[in-house]
């Protein structure tokens, strides 16, 4: 049972996934810094208070910066995230690649097996009922 996966094992391109580990590790550190909610200090206040019961026009307009600061952010996020889950598909796609050279390998590799087991029970029941020869 573990040949077949020593098989896959010794089929994935180590040096592709190494070569990319630490881009995706920062990609994925990036989305996780972006994703877990953790905000820079440097950002506007985000109001509490309804947009239409703000008491100035200075207030809103900052109201309107600060939002416009988040959206830029959040467009920067899934930008990131977008390279990030296309550097993840393109590997996984090459992976499933190997994954299935490696099993039409194996497959082929048994029919040539069953094949040589097949004759080798063929020439073996052939000589078994081989007359005995005379010495």
């Amino acid at each position: 049972m573990a040949a077949p996966w020593l098989t896959v094992l010794k089929v994935v391109p180590w040096v592709e996934v190494i070569r990319k580990a630490p881009e995706i590790a920062e990609g994925a550190r990036k989305f996780w810094h972006a994703v877990s909610g953790k905000q820079n200090h440097h950002e506007p206040p985000v109001y509490d208070v309804p947009y239409s019961e703000l008491p100035s026009d200075d207030d809103k307009e900052a109201r309107i910066q600060s939002l416009e600061v988040r959206i830029a952010q959040l467009q920067t996020q899934m930008v990131e995230s977008s390279k990030l889950l296309k550097t993840l598909a393109d590997q996984n796609e090459q992976l499933v690649a190997k994954l299935e050279d490696g099993r039409r390998r194996v497959a082929r590799l048994s029919r040539i097996v069953m094949v040589l087991v097949i004759a080798m029970l063929a020439v073996s029941a052939w000589i078994w009922h081989l007359p005995p020869m005379a010495a």
